[in-house]
């Protein structure tokens, strides 16, 4: 599978959460969290089940593992010492500066050139990792997308502020995938990062906004992502 059209797909992923926030989903913040649980399903059981074993098998080894914990840590520090603290969810808070957007955004586009970086690595294991990972990745941009779109609405920067935002994230993407095709870092490491980036971001973003749904419903999004999951594993079986 192409690089050239599935990074513009995880890119126009982005543009979509957007445009959907701008046009449908001001004040439905609740369908965002299940959305946001069917992510956090996927992305948890793609990245236990497929990625970190990859990790694992790359040239390197079991030190790969390292660069797992390096990625958990990484997205920490991103969004509690380089920039204000955000979530998914922050949309609904009215109180706060247009520097917070911006601070936001900026968060936000490293966690798109990972994402760029990801699509890119997974691809070059010449296994079925790629379509996986980029599945993942389109399930958890679509609300990161309409978050950005979000808390640039509450913060003043209207609807073309919005879509500027969403666009901005959407070409981090693409440049995160361009640079790793050009400067090919090793597979292993940028696999262990991204193993580690997808674990804070489905179990400290994703997941506690789904919990915020009452009843049945946020167990019964989460198990969905884990059934996408199992279901496109099976289609897409392992293999060098």
């Amino acid at each position: 599978m192409s690089l050239y059209w599935l990074a513009p797909l995880a890119s126009l992923a982005t543009l979509l959460g957007g445009w959907g926030v701008v046009r449908f989903l001001q004040g439905r913040a609740q369908f965002m969290r299940l959305l946001s649980g069917v992510a956090a399903g996927y992305l948890l059981s793609v990245t236990l089940v497929r990625i970190i074993p990859e990790c694992l098998e790359s040239q390197g080894g079991e030190a790969n593992a390292l660069w797992v914990l390096g990625g958990y840590l990484l997205v920490h520090v991103m969004e509690h010492g380089i920039t204000l603290h955000f979530h998914y969810g922050e949309e609904t808070h009215t109180d706060g500066s247009p520097l917070s957007g911006v601070l936001a955004l900026v968060g936000l586009s490293l966690h798109s050139l990972m994402d760029g970086v990801a699509i890119a690595a997974a691809l070059a294991t010449h296994s079925n990792l790629g379509p996986l990972v980029l599945l993942g990745i389109l399930f958890h941009r679509i609300p990161e997308g309409g978050t950005i779109a979000s808390i640039f609405l509450v913060r003043g920067f209207g609807n073309r502020g919005a879509m500027l935002a969403a666009g901005t994230l959407a070409l981090a993407a693409l440049v995160g995938s361009a640079g790793q095709s050009i400067l090919h870092l090793p597979t292993g490491p940028v696999l262990g990062l991204t193993a580690g980036l997808t674990l804070y971001v489905a179990s400290s973003d994703l997941l506690p906004e789904v919990q915020k749904v009452s009843g049945l419903r946020s167990t019964i999004a989460l198990l969905s992502g884990v059934g996408i999951f199992l279901v496109s594993a099976r289609l897409l079986p392992h293999h060098h």
